[in-house]
């Protein structure tokens, strides 16, 4: 198990670097080049049509869980049937995303989303590249995913992030040359669409003579996959709903510039995030193999051991993204000014909590045993959504950061209760954890402010200097604080069993 897990870590840190490359490489090029207002534009319009990837509508994800413990009981029959029949799914799903383009096609863009720079053929062209984008960046999720059934997960990964990197690889040549957004677009499309294509090739080879096609496909099978597929898709919903309606609000409300304040910080922390999602998705697919399995002792043993390594580095990576924004800022955008500490103080507490939502949200998720989960993010962001419009009226972005800041607080709460269940109440699962974070970001949070504001008078050398050093200071609490050294413990002994059982 822990070799998959060092696999996957390895992978996840390749896709965290795709991601991170992209998040640090793209708004300073496009700032540069095309201005403030046109690359919030930009951003408006890339959140408008992300909206696309939801029509996976769950499908990749309950089908790669579903197979892989199907292929473990050795249950092939029902392995081929589930595998053409969601496939066929994902086909019409992509169908019906070809008509939301073409509709999108005709939409006055432009005016419905308040634009002030971009013109309206160029929004219509940049919209239909970028959709046709999210179908077929729908159609090579499927086939990553579906490494996992070989139990080769991290290689799908890899093969992920060369997908994710695409869109940079084809935009920063395109923008150096003062590309319109359409012509951006379009190399984006072509180069997501090649990743595909190799990914295709290479998944055949590994399958093992596992069918791939739409052979034995029904519409009996397909039909059950409907309701915990769609379950999945109020799931994934979450990724519009708290990332791209945002960006579409405020743009209606508040204009362009409180976006990109917004967005970058966004941005900086969700960087930040990234090395927390590496050890979650690592660990995601041995959580499937055990249940799978049946074995509930494994399960429990991922569940404490993965919980101390999450909770102790959610506060060193939030507090320290915090400390270190305004250096990051300086360096990265040379825009010291789009740092503002009521805005960053809160995306560092909402990151916090995301960081132990996504953590706990993923033991339902990788044992399809989601149908509360479902409705829980769906309705819990829905009702954040309709909440954050007044708040956002009356208090800007900090209002609607507030409101964020509670729902996923609730959100994670009653994730706890889903998480107890699936262990059958066990005694030794218990907020406990939960309350100690509280306490360490409650006394960390005020010390970082004030030396956040310290700092920015400070040359920039001191100012990084020190913040690294809050950074490690930080660190140590939390080592102590959720017993990390447990597990590092739990590790070491494991390797020197294994030295010491390949020496007899």
């Amino acid at each position: 198990m822990l070799k998959r897990i060092f696999k996957m870590l390895l992978a996840q840190g390749a896709n965290v670097g795709a991601v991170l490359l992209t998040q640090l490489l793209l708004p300073p090029v496009f700032l540069h080049i095309y201005g403030v207002a046109r690359y919030g534009e930009w951003l408006v319009l890339y959140a408008t049509i992300s909206y696309l990837v939801t029509l996976n509508f769950g499908i990749t994800t309950y089908t790669s869980n579903e197979l892989t413990m199907m292929r473990q009981r050795g249950e092939l029959d029902h392995y081929r049937a589930l595998q053409a029949s969601t496939f066929a799914l994902l086909l019409g799903m992509a169908a019906i995303g070809l008509l939301l383009v073409s509709v999108i096609a005709a939409l006055p863009l432009g005016h419905l989303l308040h634009f002030r720079v971009v013109g309206e053929r160029e929004a219509r062209l940049t919209a239909i590249f970028l959709g046709l984008q999210m179908i077929v960046h729908i159609l090579g999720g499927y086939y990553n995913n579906l490494f996992m059934v070989v139990q080769q997960t991290h290689r799908g990964q890899m093969w992920a992030s060369w997908r994710i990197f695409a869109p940079v690889l084809a935009s920063i040549p395109l923008a150096l040359m003062r590309a319109s957004f359409a012509t951006i677009a379009l190399g984006q499309l072509l180069l997501v669409f090649l990743f595909s294509v190799l990914t295709v090739i290479d998944l055949r080879r590994r399958l093992e003579g596992l069918p791939l096609g739409l052979k034995g496909a029904n519409w009996a099978t397909a039909k059950a996959a409907l309701k915990p597929s769609g379950m999945f898709g109020m799931v994934f919903s979450q990724t519009f709903l708290v990332f791209q309606v945002p960006v579409i609000l405020l743009q209606w409300l508040l204009g362009p510039e409180v976006v990109v304040l917004f967005t970058i910080s966004r941005t900086v922390f969700s960087m930040a995030r990234r090395v927390l999602s590496m050890v979650t998705n690592a660990i995601a697919p041995e959580i499937t193999f055990s249940f799978g399995a049946g074995n509930q002792k494994k399960l429990l043993d991922i569940f404490h051991y993965s919980e101390r390594v999450v909770f102790s580095l959610i506060p060193v990576v939030n507090l320290g993204t915090l400390v270190l924004s305004p250096p990051l800022l300086r360096v990265w955008l040379h825009r010291p000014k789009l740092f503002e500490l009521w805005t960053y103080a809160l995306m560092a507490l909402i990151s916090g909590v995301m960081s132990m939502r996504e953590h706990k949200q993923f033991f339902q998720f990788s044992t399809n045993t989601h149908q509360r989960l479902a409705h829980i993010v769906f309705w819990g962001n829905l009702i954040m959504i309709g909440v954050s419009i007044p708040m956002a009226r009356a208090f800007g972005v900090r209002g609607f950061m507030a409101t964020w800041l509670v729902s996923e607080a609730t959100q994670m709460a009653l994730l706890y209760v889903e998480n107890k269940k699936l262990f059958n109440s066990d005694s030794s699962i218990s907020m406990f954890p939960v309350f100690k974070l509280v306490l360490v970001f409650g006394l960390g949070m005020p010390p970082c402010a004030w030396l956040v504001e310290y700092l920015r008078r400070q040359p920039l050398v001191t100012e990084a200097c020190l913040g690294i050093a809050a950074t490690f200071a930080i660190f140590a609490v939390s080592y102590w604080v959720f017993g990390l050294y447990v597990v590092q413990q739990r590790i070491l002994a494991r390797f020197s069993s294994r030295r010491l059982h390949t020496a007899f």
